[in-house]
């Protein structure tokens, strides 16, 4: 692609995982208003892509972001996202690595044998 590929005087450049909500997209809010531009994952295009558009819609931001979508598990994913970086940009300036899975439900048997092993093994 002539010409798609940033050159070094251009803004940073950040990429930010699971940024489609919370803590993310919080980090790509930040990133933003120090003029940083963002690319933003999430499993999620819809999702993604709504995240991408409450940024913009804010208008508080001199700096861009963009959408690409991600699943870490993938590596398929992974790949499609590292060819996307290298023919777009030629490097990463900032990666933050945010995405996860919250595991499962938290039941009162296990969170009670947690605290008995916390308190046995922990001054606090």
């Amino acid at each position: 692609m002539e010409g798609a590929i940033h050159t070094a005087t251009s803004k940073m450049t950040a990429l930010v995982t699971g940024a489609n909500k919370g803590i993310g997209l919080e980090i790509c809010r930040q990133l933003l208003s120090k003029g940083v531009m963002v690319i933003l994952t999430a499993r999620d295009e819809q999702r993604g892509l709504a995240a991408v558009a409450n940024l913009q819609a804010s208008g508080a931001f001199d700096s861009d972001v963009l959408f690409h979508q991600l699943d870490v598990a993938d590596s398929v994913s992974v790949a499609s996202l590292a060819d996307f970086i290298r023919d777009q940009f030629g490097k990463l300036d900032v990666l933050v690595n945010n995405a996860g899975v919250s595991g499962l439900p938290l039941r009162p048997e296990i969170l009670s044998s947690f605290k008995q092993v916390v308190s046995q093994n922990f001054v606090l």
